[in-house]
């Protein structure tokens, strides 16, 4: 019997059993660490940050108020350009019909000499109400120009202020004829006051403003006593 349990020779591990039992352990889930949590802003930074979009508020509230007020200036008078224009075009071309119609007919000479005195009279008027609106526009445009300025050194951009101010000197330079029917003294001192604005924008910011400021209130001032109604 010992003899026989003897000669019984161990089973060989097949390639399926070993498959099974020697399957290799699956490594343990490693522990992530956790974020670290985002600061909270301060009390003093929420406050400087509500203060920043308020500024930014204004600021948009008042460049809004100026190009409405622009805007509302502008359009109304361009229209009024536009239609004195057409009006003025169609004038002197009634003029030339009138004139090519007079060469060739001698027997209404007369009549188309009395209408081309009255068309001529009324060119006159269109022109002078012509020159009236462009002076006009002009000096709104000067007032964007301030305004501009002013809305710059507001949000303490110099350089904005220096670009806004580039043709204002020009433009109020075709103006002072029209100034000078207001006030003469005026008309002399303004281009000088300008160039000391524009010489001290950043030499002293702060006066520039005062002085943009002043600066502003004669040119409405021009406006309604020359444009005004």
């Amino acid at each position: 019997m010992k003899q026989k349990n003897a000669d019984i020779q161990p089973e060989q591990p097949t390639p399926e059993t070993l498959g099974t039992s020697q399957t290799p352990a699956q490594p343990e889930p490693v522990a992530t660490p956790t974020k670290a949590e985002k600061p909270q802003p301060s009390r003093l930074q929420r406050f400087f940050r509500k203060v920043l979009i308020w500024l930014v508020v204004l600021a948009i509230a008042f460049l809004a108020g100026i190009v409405t007020d622009h805007y509302l200036r502008y359009k109304p008078l361009s229209e009024a350009i536009v239609e004195t224009q057409t009006a003025l075009d169609q004038a002197n071309q009634d003029i030339s019909d009138l004139q090519a119609e007079t060469e060739r007919l001698n027997t209404v000479i007369q009549e188309a000499n009395d209408k081309t005195t009255s068309l001529e009279g009324e060119k006159k008027a269109l022109q002078d109400e012509l020159e009236t609106a462009t002076a006009h526009l002009k000096l709104l445009q000067v007032l964007v120009d301030v305004s501009n300025a002013r809305l710059s050194l507001f949000l303490n951009d110099v350089e904005g202020a220096k670009a806004a101010l580039v043709n204002t000197q020009q433009r109020l330079d075709n103006l002072l004829p029209r100034i000078a029917e207001f006030d003469t003294n005026l008309a002399q001192s303004m281009p000088q006051r300008l160039s000391l604005i524009v010489s001290g924008l950043e030499r002293d910011t702060e006066t520039a403003k005062i002085d943009l400021e002043l600066f502003t209130k004669d040119l409405l001032e021009i406006e309604s006593a020359v444009f005004g109604d």
